[in-house]
């Protein structure tokens, strides 16, 4: 009768062990938006930060990947104050290279084209520090026009 009870609560321990050491990443990274219903075509601003645990500014990449139904769609890199001209996935000036900044990147330029008006999408953004990993940072929207 204890072999039965001591098993699964040994599994179940071990897996809330494995789920938080997953989600423990060696730094924190923020993503900040006005709201999750962005307007077709206005601007949108959104900031990201990246720091240490505890506080300090990293050196660190974004990348915003476009995500629907759960799947990546298009990879963009950011160009805060220079907003894309381009309506194409990836063809702005930037194309798909990540931004880099330290510690907070403002992005005062970030337009929702037309076509991102289709429903639910998720914005992730990839937060990359050299040595410490990688973050995503997922906000979902429903593009309006």
């Amino acid at each position: 009768m204890r072999t039965r009870l001591l098993v699964p609560l040994a599994v179940a321990g071990t897996l809330l062990i494995a789920a938080a050491s997953a989600s423990a990443a060696p730094f924190v990274a923020h993503f900040h938006a006005p709201n999750h219903n962005p307007k077709a075509g206005k601007k949108w601003p959104v900031t990201v930060t990246a720091r240490s645990k505890s506080g300090k500014k990293l050196h660190a990449t974004a990348l915003y990947e476009f995500m629907y139904s759960g799947q990546v769609v298009c990879k963009v890199g950011p160009d805060p104050g220079h907003p894309s001209k381009s309506d194409q996935c990836g063809k702005g000036g930037r194309g798909s290279k990540p931004w880099p900044f330290f510690g907070r990147m403002y992005d005062p330029t970030f337009i929702w084209p037309a076509r991102a008006a289709i429903g639910a999408l998720t914005l992730r953004t990839v937060v990359t520090v050299k040595g410490l990993g990688t973050v995503n940072l997922d906000w979902r929207v429903t593009v309006h026009r």
